[in-house]
């Protein structure tokens, strides 16, 4: 995993970070400058193939927010077709425009991360048949903020022959 620090970013100059890097092998995480501790991974498990089931494990680590030991951190995620959105938005409520306006899938909603310490959740979802490239986009939500984002862009393998000579 590369780690990408920043201690002020902001707007488009986020967004740029992670549209340069979401291409690697590895995730790549931004953690929000009011939440420096926090990281957050997307990690693809298997080698999963088009039209069927992709597994993914996001995983990450929140410090304690003073004052708030009631209140947890959520995870959302999402997948996305490459082709059409080669790179996940630096904010969260950008990428619900993108869920509603491009039809995105959502493959968590907020999951519990706990109030501080590591988490990790394990996701699965269908990929389509036509689709080569996926990118996960992973949010760490502390009520209303972004305490980090990651992404994650991987290629599907082929899907399965379905010719009868090949059952």
């Amino acid at each position: 995993m590369r780690r990408i620090t920043a201690v002020a970013v902001c707007g488009i100059a986020g967004m740029a970070v992670l549209a340069g890097t979401a291409q690697g092998k590895g995730s790549v995480f931004l953690p929000a400058p009011a939440y420096p501790n926090s990281t957050l991974a997307v990690k693809a498990v298997g080698k999963p193939r088009a039209g069927g089931i992709a597994r993914v494990v996001v995983s990450g680590s929140n410090a304690p927010f003073d004052g708030t030991s009631d209140i947890s951190y959520q995870l959302d995620a999402f997948a996305q077709d490459g082709r059409v959105l080669p790179q996940c938005p630096r904010s969260f409520s950008a990428e619900l425009q993108n869920e509603v306006n491009l039809g995105i899938s959502r493959i968590a909603q907020g999951l519990p991360e706990g109030g501080s310490g590591p988490f990790d959740h394990p996701l699965a979802f269908r990929t389509g048949p036509r689709i080569r490239s996926v990118v996960v986009c992973a949010y760490s939500r502390f009520i209303d903020d972004d305490a980090a984002v990651s992404a994650l862009r991987f290629k599907l393998r082929a899907p399965r022959c379905s010719c009868r000579s090949h059952r």
